[in-house]
Order: C-alpha cells, then structure tokens, then sequence
C-alpha cells in the first residue's frame, strides 16, 4: 500500500491538525482535495468531482416601518402638548412649590425624604434635579451651597 507507512502517518497527522483549525467544514474538505489532487491521487473517472458551492449569506430580514396616520388638522387640538395630569416627580415638586415647601432652605436630599415620608411619594434625585435646575434658571427657586458644599433650594 505504502512504502514508508510511519512517515504517512505522522504526515496526515501534522496535516490534521492544521485543517480542522478551519471551522467550515466545506473549507476543510476543499482543502482535502487540493492536498490529495496536488499529491497524485487522482478521482476515479466512475466519481466525478463536484464543484463545493460556497455557503449561502445569512441575510437579516428588515422590518417594515409602520407610518404613523397623519393628525387630522380640524381645530389644532390634537398637535397641542398636554399639561402633565399625573402623580409624576415632576408633578410632585411643583405641589411641594405650591405648598410652600421651599421657604426654608432645602437640600435635594430633604426634598426627597419629605416626599416620601409626607407624600407617599418615592422620587429620586436624578428625577428631579433637572428640574430643580430649570426652576432656578426660570427663577422660580433659588439655590445656595450649604456648609456640607451641597445646593440648597428656597423660594426666591
């Protein structure tokens, strides 16, 4: 069969090794063909060889937007903005504003608690502290650093 069977062997070993590195297993078989081709071993003529097609692209399919119906433009009330109906953190800091809150001095920490504690009313800082800030840049509030280096808000 073969002469130096050892050598082959340890040949088609090292060449293992090397083609199964490639994760197609189209790959590897083409490799296989050009290596036994290229080495004399040629397809019987009762096999013919086929030609290994490339694998097909996975191609994502793309959703279809939806358009949204258009406004009927009758009296203009549907493109007005609403007011806020809610129970919302914004909602509740303007309450607390109205109540009149604010005319001590107050932390955005104390805010917080009191919300909580007064009215039943879990907020977060970041919820409201960007609307801390356009209160006090439309001069609603006012605000200060208080000793802890910490804003405080009061009535303006």
């Amino acid at each position: 069969m073969f002469k130096t069977f050892e050598a082959t062997k340890t040949h088609l070993t090292e060449l293992a090794e090397i083609i199964n590195k490639f994760k197609s297993e189209a790959v590897q078989l083409r490799l296989i063909e050009l290596i036994f081709a290229g080495a004399g071993f040629a397809q019987s003529a009762a096999a013919p060889r086929q030609e290994i097609a490339p694998p097909a692209k996975v191609t994502k399919s793309k959703r279809k937007s939806r358009t949204k119906p258009t406004p009927k433009a009758d009296d203009g009330a549907s493109t007005k903005k609403r007011a806020s109906s809610g129970s919302g953190p914004v909602a509740t800091l303007l309450k607390t504003l109205e109540e009149g809150y604010f005319k001590q001095p107050r932390s955005i920490g104390d805010i917080c608690s009191h919300c909580e504690v007064n009215l039943a009313r879990r907020i977060k800082p970041n919820e409201i502290s960007g609307k801390l800030g356009r209160m006090v840049r439309d001069r609603q509030l006012s605000r200060a650093k208080n000793s802890d280096k910490q804003y405080v808000y009061t009535n303006v």
